[in-house]
């Protein structure tokens, strides 16, 4: 569980649905980076690097998405326009009126939406590995994806969970996968909630790459495989890649991360391209 907590500043805020955790750092009237964590996970995965960004300039919020982390779930399932709906909600409650939003996985869906529902509240958008699936593997992975599990008498679903942690990411230290371990238990039994709202949502890449984007992930992230369509759909957005970093380049390099990320802010802040 020490990983799950993290060293980052922890709060709490009220929303129509329930509470929202989040961790937090940086000084309040610095550049706000606002971050949404990929599924079924939490803001765990960038709790190591709130505070070097901290130390960057930024003001960070990492949120965790209602119904997973410490966030209490919305009354039914959410598609992606709503879990988008909800980032502003968050973010009025939070008083951010304007903000650098960065998305991972589906974070990255949902901030796609979130931008395009109020391009004028983001100053940038960094997508750290965006999924544009074709139909055949949309259909598919809504087939088998996620299939959930059972909690069992003997703590066999606990296997189930640590087999699929390791069968994604084989590379974790057994520490990083019992955290992630906890994640999975804390959303519960069907972790696939905010997985079958990606699969049935398709993003309008016409209108985003209008947008200011930047593509930034680890050169080792499991949607590297994706770059090719991405960069074909979104032409616009400049690609930054981290080398050797996997799905969690924020937790295993935090000061390059902070580093890459930073730099984007900046050159927003200065009106071009990193």
């Amino acid at each position: 569980m020490s990983r799950a907590r993290g060293v980052a500043r922890r709060a709490y805020v009220d929303l129509p649905w329930g509470q929202v955790h989040y961790r937090h750092g940086g000084d309040p009237d610095r550049p706000v980076l606002l971050i949404l964590h990929q599924s079924p996970l939490s803001s765990a995965t960038y709790d190591a690097v709130v505070d070097p960004l901290a130390r960057r300039g930024l003001r960070v919020v990492a949120l965790d998405t209602p119904g997973f982390g410490m966030s209490d779930p919305p009354p039914r399932p959410w598609s992606i326009p709503e879990y988008a709906d909800a980032v502003w909600q968050i973010a009025d409650a939070l008083g951010l009126p304007r903000l650098h939003l960065l998305g991972q996985h589906t974070g990255a869906i949902i901030g796609a939406e979130a931008m395009m529902r109020a391009s004028q509240r983001v100053h940038r958008l960094i997508l750290q590995g965006i999924p544009l699936y074709d139909e055949q593997e949309r259909a598919e992975k809504k087939r088998s994806y996620a299939p959930g599990y059972l909690p069992a008498r003997d703590g066999g679903h606990l296997r189930v969970i640590w087999d699929r942690v390791y069968g994604l990411y084989p590379r974790l230290t057994p520490e990083e996968a019992n955290r992630q371990v906890t994640e999975y238990l804390l959303t519960g039994p069907d972790y696939a909630t905010a997985y079958r709202a990606v699969f049935d949502h398709h993003v309008d890449t016409a209108a985003l790459d209008a947008l200011p984007i930047v593509l930034l992930h680890g050169a080792d992230d499991l949607l590297d495989r994706m770059t090719p369509q991405v960069r074909a759909a979104l032409p616009h957005a400049p690609l930054v890649t981290i080398p050797g970093g996997t799905d969690f380049v924020a937790d295993e390099q935090p000061e390059a991360f902070a580093d890459a990320v930073a730099a984007q802010v900046q050159a927003d802040l200065e009106g071009g391209p990193a």
